[in-house]
């Protein structure tokens, strides 16, 4: 990630336009979650989808930074507003998916997402992650 970018924010995904951008970036990444776009939208519906943006600096502002790959993009190809490609679904404070777009990881996005949603346990973690939630001193 750019060197500029403003602070991390947790956002509760509301709107369908986020929705959907997270939705691309997910098929994008030709991730098996896809599967679990069921669950991913009744998520959504209930309000425990949550993501992660970036707060716009002036030097971001100045060169145009919203076109960044770092951000999600929708259908149509239009940027998100400093949506990052990633997101956690929850059930109080057990993480149900936790995932960051291939291209960010190890850049310290899911450790945001599971510091800031207090989140203490991960339930059917995915072998490969094992590490991460490890890593995050999480019970699975």
């Amino acid at each position: 990630m750019q060197s500029d970018y403003g602070d991390l924010r947790l956002v509760q995904i509301e709107s369908g336009s986020d929705f959907w951008c997270l939705v691309m970036a997910l098929q994008d990444d030709d991730s098996s979650f896809m599967h679990n776009l069921h669950s991913i939208v009744e998520k959504y519906k209930e309000g425990n989808l949550f993501g992660l943006s970036v707060s716009e600096t002036d030097s971001m502002f100045e060169r145009g930074a919203r076109t960044d790959d770092a951000f999600c993009r929708d259908m149509l190809g239009n940027f998100s507003f400093y949506l990052l490609p990633c997101f956690c679904t929850r059930i109080g404070n057990t993480a149900e998916i936790c995932w960051v777009h291939s291209k960010l990881r190890r850049s310290g996005l899911g450790r945001a997402l599971v510091s800031l949603l207090n989140i203490e346990k991960a339930s059917y973690p995915l072998s490969e992650s094992l590490p991460f939630w490890k890593a995050c001193n999480i019970e699975t």
